[in-house]
């Protein structure tokens, strides 16, 4: 479509002033400083060292000015030129060469402008952005009042803006407010005009069909191309569409339970392309009472993030940073990624990453916790665009995997005794645009959802903070029935020593546990008299018997030391309750993927998007292929086995009891086959051949062992490929002198060109990590548990290396030197 399309991202200055000037030729005696696009207030003044988090200031209270001038292509008689703008946030002008040609009342809305006629050699082109808050001032003077006030943001008027909650949700995101051009602007060539481009795909047994349809200026020759297969497209006036049948496609399928395939296609007229992507073809619906997903009729365990920005002052994210944060959440086993209601739409970048990895994508619609005022005629029809538009995109994407109409509105307006009944716009009108141009993907009009209150989680749909905020004890993740958690898990997570030495270096005597600057990254909820620290340390003295203040008085080192393995465990421990075959449950979705700055945030990645300790829990715990335990109390310790995947599995399952974390007092191994994804519940005395009171529920003496270990292993391969470890007497805190676990490790290089290294230890080591003294070094597999005597296979990634490796264990005091020697 485009002969030439340039973003315009160099020569730009920003100026910032509180006065409402009226145009470009007023705001020339501003004080401007140079930048680059896309780019936020907040992203310009941090690059020149003006602003950083926690200085308090507002960007919302300004009018802020982006300027820059570029030179205008040579045009030739059939060609037209626009200007596009993919976002600016919030309220904008644009004027180009002195004249108005565009008003935005949208971040969500991307606008393509004709200046055909219009442009210069030189031309002027400048984006103001203007305040925010002086236009929730006035919406405070002339609207009524919402039904309810939401503690999420501050200002209530916020409703009536289409922008995002970043930057102004005290409880999570105080900061910054995103303000500016924060999606690139082009300058496009065409000589074809292309309209409402709309693209679905759908399974029909084992053939996959494409239609597409768009309304170009005219007639022309054109073909729809998907891999080998190609249709010619047809003409009904200005209306163009093709359907393209392929027989016996490779079906996508989420990465847990098969191949992400793709094909490529391609979409042209008269020699102009169209569209230049790819297609993949699945087949989704839910099931049962809540959401159950089923992809190509497989019923799908979710274990889903909620999604937050890598850079939450740009907004922006690299496509290689995109990437790395997607591909860490596949490799710890994750498959679904929710976009929440705060947030902002992804863009297409991020959704063909979702395709090609195998992740589902939850969309919630940029609807969250306010009462929106829908029976305002300009603001419905801006909501109804901002749909039609989003809901068209997604069709595209085979990742699309779920449909939202809004986050907590329901449950905002039950918990605060609302009786008016959901908006027609989610309840009847959304779902019908949904329909329409995003068939065939679930659709649930808010997030909880369904029951007698939305937020009861024994039905529908239900936001689960039983274990977690709510302080309920572990078994309370089964009590609860939880048929799906649409958000879950939410622990102020404490990042690895190195984010931490990080953050002591840039604040003049350290960080401590109560540091401001510290703090300043740990969530809370608004109005509370808590904050998510609290939440850690009621189960850190749930889990380890420790009195959290106290250890925090006395050793904050092994105060965090143990946080970091509480959290993990905690999370780990509730998904293997809600995936155990007999749970009703289909799923859950940990609330966060990332941490906003620096410090114990929600994410299980930090700021810099390095893995923190639950992690390693999860990707143990969520792994395609993966073993766990539940206490079923007087009936034992029950073992699960999941094959997700499409190949059987055939394994050799292993158990063995040790007393005092040492001495072995039973083992017992068994063939196991698994059918392509099937999974299986044995009881560890079923597997033993008689009654050793497993969890030690029956007490008729004193306990025989302290320590299960169940594994699996391949045919003839001692160290096992998955494996897992529970403590029927509970946790403990003590530790030895490291050197008494008796840890060795061996390290080869492997014919591929990884590096291994082998861990054995002689007693029970527990929450062993591997590090180097160069951050250069990084292994697969960390915060894992070493069975005495059962080698440990882990594996490194460098690029060199010569030195030393460092082992630590949680029940161990020190840490043991592994000499590596040369290595690259």
């Amino acid at each position: 479509m485009n002969v030439g399309s340039v973003q315009l991202t160099e020569g730009w200055s920003m100026a910032s002033t509180t006065d409402a000037l009226p145009s470009p030729a007023e705001a020339c005696a501003l004080s401007w400083i140079p930048t680059r696009l896309p780019a936020t207030v907040a992203s310009v003044l941090r690059e020149h060292k003006q602003w950083q988090r926690g200085s308090g200031a507002r960007f919302d209270a300004s009018d802020h000015w982006f300027r820059c001038q570029f030179p205008a292509p040579a045009e030739s008689a059939n060609e037209r030129a626009s200007l596009r703008f993919d976002g600016i946030a919030t309220l904008a002008e644009i004027w180009l060469n002195g004249e108005l040609i565009l008003t935005s009342q949208s971040m969500f809305a991307a606008n393509e402008i004709d200046v055909t006629g219009k442009l210069q050699p030189v031309n002027d082109l400048v984006i103001v952005c203007r305040s925010l808050a002086r236009c929730l001032k006035e919406k405070r003077r002339q609207q009524p009042a919402a039904r309810w006030r939401t503690r999420v943001v501050a200002e209530q008027q916020l409703r009536w803006f289409r922008t995002t909650m970043l930057g102004r949700a005290p409880g999570f995101a105080p900061e910054p407010e995103p303000v500016g051009p924060w999606r690139p602007v082009s300058l496009r060539r065409r000589s074809i005009a292309v309209e409402n481009f709309e693209r679905t795909t759908r399974l029909d047994g084992d053939a996959g069909i494409v239609s597409v349809s768009f309304i170009s200026e005219g007639p022309g020759e054109g073909l729809l191309t998907v891999g080998e297969h190609s249709a010619p497209l047809q003409w009904d006036g200005p209306r163009a569409h093709a359907t393209l049948r392929i027989p016996s496609v490779n079906k996508w399928w989420p990465h847990t339970h098969g191949a992400p395939a793709l094909y490529p296609l391609r979409v042209e007229v008269s020699g102009n392309i169209i569209e230049e992507s790819s297609a993949g073809f699945r087949a989704i619906n839910s099931t049962g009472e809540g959401l159950s997903l089923n992809v190509n009729g497989i019923a799908v365990f979710s274990r889903g993030l909620v999604w937050m920005p890598p850079d939450i002052v740009s907004l922006a994210s690299s496509p290689e940073t995109l990437r790395h944060h997607l591909t860490s959440f596949r490799d710890s086993g994750f498959n679904l990624i929710r976009i929440p209601g705060t947030t902002f739409y992804q863009d297409e970048t991020f959704h063909s990453l979702c395709d090609e990895l195998g992740l589902l994508v939850w969309q919630d619609m940029m609807f969250a916790n306010m009462d929106y005022p829908f029976a305002d005629a300009a603001f419905h029809q801006r909501a109804s665009e901002e749909a039609v538009h989003e809901l068209s995109r997604l069709s595209r994407h085979p990742s699309t995997a779920v449909l939202c109409g809004n986050s907590e509105i329901e449950q905002q307006a039950a918990m605060f005794g609302t009786a008016a009944a959901p908006a027609d716009f989610f309840a009847s009108e959304l779902p019908a645009m949904a329909a329409q141009h995003c068939p065939g993907v679930p659709y649930i009009p808010s997030a909880p959802y369904g029951g007698d209150l939305p937020f009861h989680p024994g039905t529908g749909v239900a936001n689960y903070y039983g274990v977690g905020a709510y302080l309920r004890p572990l078994e309370d993740a089964r009590r609860a029935e939880v048929r799906f958690a649409a958000e879950c898990l939410a622990f102020a997570n404490v990042p690895e020593q190195e984010m931490m030495d990080e953050m002591s270096a840039a604040t003049p005597g350290g960080i401590t546990p109560t540091h401001p600057n510290w703090k300043r990254g740990v969530p809370r909820d608004g109005g509370a008299g808590w904050d998510f620290e609290d939440v850690r340390d009621h189960y850190l003295k749930l889990l380890y018997s420790v009195d959290a203040a106290q250890l925090r008085y006395a050793d904050a080192t092994r105060y965090f030391e143990l946080s970091r393995m509480v959290t993990g465990e905690v999370m780990a421990e509730v998904f293997g309750e809600w995936r155990r075959p007999k749970s009703p449950s289909a799923g859950g979705i940990i609330l966060w993927s990332s941490d906003l700055e620096p410090g114990a945030g929600w994410g299980i990645l930090d700021s810099s998007g390095r893995p923190k300790s639950t992690y390693w829990f999860l990707k143990r715990a969520l792994a395609p292929r993966a073993i766990w335990t539940t206490d079923e109390g007087l009936n034992g310790i029950d073992i699960h086995v999941a094959n997700d995947t499409p190949t059987p599995l055939t394994a050799n399952l292993r158990v063995a009891l040790y007393k005092h974390g040492e001495k072995r007092i039973e083992e017992k191994q068994i063939p196991l086959a698994l059918a392509a994804h099937e999974s299986r519940t044995m009881g560890i005395e079923r597997i033993l051949g008689h009654f050793v009171d497993s969890s030690y529920a029956y007490r008729f003496g004193p306990p025989g062992h302290d320590v299960v270990v169940a594994s699996l292993h391949a045919d003839g391969n001692e160290a096992p490929f998955a494996q897992t470890f529970r403590f029927p007497l509970g946790r403990s805190a003590e530790r030895v002198p490291i050197s008494e676990l008796g840890i060795t490790g061996q390290m080869t290089a492997l014919p591929d060109g990884r590096h291994q290294v082998v861990l054995t230890s002689r007693k029970l080591a527990y929450g062993v990590r591997l590090s180097a003294r160069t951050t250069s070094v990084t292994a697969d597999d960390s915060y894992y548990n070493l069975e005495p005597g059962i080698p440990k296979n882990v594996m490194l990634n460098f690029a060199s290396f010569n030195g030393e490796l460092l082992v630590t264990a949680v029940n161990g005091e020190g840490r043991v030197t592994l000499n590596a020697g040369a290595h690259s």
